[in-house]
Parts: structure tokens; sequence; C-alpha cells
């Protein structure tokens, strides 16, 4: 790979040409026949066609005639079939054929007829997380799959991700690709966001689109899989928040953005799980020894981020995580109620506070394997867990003002106390019933979560 330099200034295309006449429905290119148009750009056209050696549908991807009789960029179109070829993996558009018919130049691949996932950002409102989640953990293993070939995409991005009619993530066009290692001769000149869209280019300027490039790619440095871990993190980035990360017209302006620091994915979208966040933020490192250092960490880290399976706990493990929160403070309150009836339940609510803070749990849920969510699976925020412990613990406050009012106050304050210590224990006990055939219970209704197993 290292032999071929792609176009640059140096080997200008003249892009500006009168465009050919599109192939008409039915024409062969060799063995597969063209059936319609799919898409058209400056470089040629894409069509869905049919393999008739195979009868199975294909793409076909053409490039204009004028553009292959410049050779540095004919060699491009080849070193891209041969490199996507190689990486053979579920989330990585298949090439089946690479090669000229009277002229014409085309490659055929596997035909993933969904659309893109800029497409679907077009529509005017960011991508729901669980679905960039997931997306995202088939294409990290996919560039996992191009490392291990020595293959560098340099060009990951909404409009490079294509999605099939079942809605599974494919990532392709791999004209950038290049070797791991391999210093670009091309240097920095790159296709940029002009006039807001990413679609508008330059002549010759194709190594990269500015708004997913790495700061090392930015500079024209030698690169590894790290510069493409940055491109993963920043089109989920765009994807999550409706907008790249940053919004440049050159190389160094985009530096000089990148120098006063990206702001974290969820200050722009707040609803993103902190688990994805992490991962998210982490990506985008600007020190690439700072990122995660291969794909492979990527997926496993997105695994553990993606929505989990809805397995709801039997009875008796939310039973025994319930005993696990009480038990220590019930034992604290049973030597402090006569002096600090206090001291007990703010303990407990401590307790609460920074399990659900750290854990995602209770810390007697979290030993239990289970994790507090709402109905997106999402985070619990801060406010709910608190309504969420108020409501299924509060209890446990009354009662101790109840056991230290036997030693100071009269039977009335006692009768009251107890009677609504026994009515709010009640509520709650009887609310839990639903536990019994795996329901949710009254407090996971009134505070809109969930409680299910880990099973990360």
């Amino acid at each position: 790979m290292s032999a071929t330099v792609p176009p640059t200034v140096a080997t200008p295309i003249a892009l500006a040409e009168p465009e050919e006449g599109e192939l008409a429905p039915g024409s062969m290119l060799r063995h597969f026949r063209v059936d319609r148009r799919l898409a058209a750009g400056g470089m040629g056209e894409v069509y869905v066609g049919f393999d008739t050696s195979l009868n199975r549908p294909v793409a076909l991807k053409t490039i204009r005639p004028a553009l292959a009789k410049d050779r540095s960029f004919l060699v491009r179109f080849v070193r891209e079939a041969q490199a996507q070829a190689n990486v053979v993996h579920p989330h990585v558009v298949q090439i089946y054929f690479v090669g000229e018919d009277r002229g014409l130049w085309f490659m055929a691949m596997q035909l993933v007829d969904g659309g893109s996932l800029q497409d679907e950002l077009q529509a005017g409102r960011p991508l729901d997380w669980q679905k960039v989640a997931n997306h995202f953990v088939g294409l990290a293993d996919g560039m996992a799959e191009a490392a291990r070939l020595n293959i560098i995409h340099r060009d990951i991005k909404p409009a490079n991700i294509l999605v099939d009619r079942y809605g599974i993530a494919h990532l392709a066009d791999f004209g950038l690709a290049t070797a791991a290692g391999e210093k670009d001769p091309s240097g920095t000149h790159v296709r940029g966001a002009l006039a807001g869209t990413e679609t508008v280019t330059h002549v010759g300027m194709v190594v990269g689109t500015l708004a997913y490039m790495a700061p090392e790619q930015l500079r024209g440095e030698t690169l590894d899989q790290r510069a493409d871990v940055y491109g993963l993190g920043a089109t989920m980035y765009h994807l999550l928040t409706g907008r790249p990360p940053v919004q440049a017209r050159t190389p160094a302006e985009a530096l000089q953005l990148l120098g006063g620091g990206l702001p974290g994915i969820r200050t722009r979208a707040p609803a993103t799980p902190r688990a994805l966040a992490r991962v998210v933020d982490r990506c985008l490192r600007l020190d690439a020894g700072l990122r995660f250092q291969t794909h492979a960490e990527v997926a496993r880290a997105l695994r553990a981020a993606a929505p989990q399976p809805e397995v709801r706990p039997v009875f008796l493990v939310r039973l025994l995580a319930a005993v696990l929160d009480l038990a220590p403070f019930a034992v604290l309150l049973r030597y402090s109620y006569d002096w600090a009836p206090w001291m007990a339940p703010c303990a407990l609510f401590l307790s609460l506070a920074l399990g659900h803070a750290l854990l995602g749990a209770s810390p007697g849920q979290w030993l239990m394997r289970l994790r507090v969510r709402t109905a997106g699976d999402g985070d619990v925020s801060a406010g709910r867990a608190a309504a969420r412990a108020v409501l299924q613990y509060g209890a446990f406050f009354p009662l101790a003002f109840t056991l230290s009012a036997l030693y100071t106050r009269g039977s009335a304050v006692v009768n009251a106390l107890g009677l609504g210590t026994a009515a709010w224990a009640g509520a709650v006990l009887l609310g839990a019933l639903p536990a019994l055939g795996r329901r949710p219970t009254l407090v996971d209704w009134l505070t809109g979560t969930r409680v299910l197993v880990d099973v990360r």
C-alpha cells in the first residue's frame, strides 16, 4: 500500500468537467447488470445492480472516465477496493470485484440500501444513545479487523457508515486507507466542512474530513490505529450531539480549536449515560497515548456501556439486596437511637447516595449484581435516586425517632410516630408484592426506574 500516492494539489483533478451520462437500466458492466442509479457525486455514481453470475443484488460504484485518466486517482480507486476487500467482517461493506469495462472503471460491492447515519442526522435531531452504542460495538470490531491487517481508514464519519434494511451498520469508503506507520506524502490536504457541509470538495484534497481528524492526522504525522479510534469517537460525538466536535475550514484552524479543549459529551448531550460518555471522551483525547490504544479496547468498553438485555431479578434477590442495605444501619441504630437517633438513618442515606453516584445502584443491589435504570435504560438522575431512597427506606427515619421517643417523650408522640412508621413501611411492603412475579414494584412505578440484573 505504501507505493500509492493519493492525489494532492500537485496532481490536480478537474472536477468541474461536464458529467458523463448515467448508465441506462439494463446495461451491463462485465457480468453485472445495472438496474437503477442510487446516488451521484463529483467522483462518479453508485447504482443498484445485479450479479448475473451469482444471482444476487450488488451496488456498483463507478468513477468518471475523466478521473480514471489520472493515474494516481485510478490507483487510489483500486487501492480502496483492495483494502476494503481484505477486511472481511459483518460490519464492513464487502467488495466483490474491481475492474474496467469499455473504459469505465467500477467496483461491485455488497448492497447496503438503508442509507447512511449522515442521512439520519439530517432529519434534524441527534440519534438515540442506545442506537449509537449498539452500532459502534460492531463498527469497533470491524475496525479491529482492519487494524489486524495494518489498515488505517482515516475517514471515519457518519456519511461513511451505511445501514442495511435490518438496521445493521457497515463501514464503507476505504478510499483514504493507508498502512499503519506510513506517513502520508500529501501532507495535510483535506476535504473540509465548508459552508456548513462536509460534502464540498477542494481539488485533490482527499486525505480526510476535518471535523473527524485526530490532531496527529491534521499535523500530517505518521498514523496508527489510534487515529481511527479518534475518528470513531468524533463520529459518535456528532451522532449523539447533532454536531461534530469541531467545525473548521483549514487544518490549522481545526488544531487551534482542538487546542482549546473539547467540551465533554454530556455538556452537549446530557442524556448520554455516564459509561458511554466516558468511552467517547476517552476516544477524543488529544494525546494519542491517553486514548484507547486499540479498537478491541473500544469494543469492550462499548459493550459494557451499551443497553443491556432486560432481565428482571427474582423476588428473593431483591429482598436480599434490601437486607444488605439495611442490616448494617439497623445494627448501628440498635446502639445509637437513645442518644443520636438521626445517626443511623443519615448514614443509610449517605450510603445510598454514594452507591447510586459510584455504582449506579445501592450497595446491596450492587453486591447482588443488580442495577437501577430508567425505562429507556439510561442513568438514573440524582433526583430520581433520592426519591427512590426516600420512598423505599424513608420509614427508617421515623422508626429511629420512635425508638428514641420511648425514652424521652410521651405516649402520644410515640403512638403518632409509630403509626406513621407502620403505615409507611406497610405501603412499601405491599407495593413490593408485584416483585414476586418479576413485575415493577410501587417504588419502581412512582420513580420511573426499574431494577434489572446486571448481565455485563
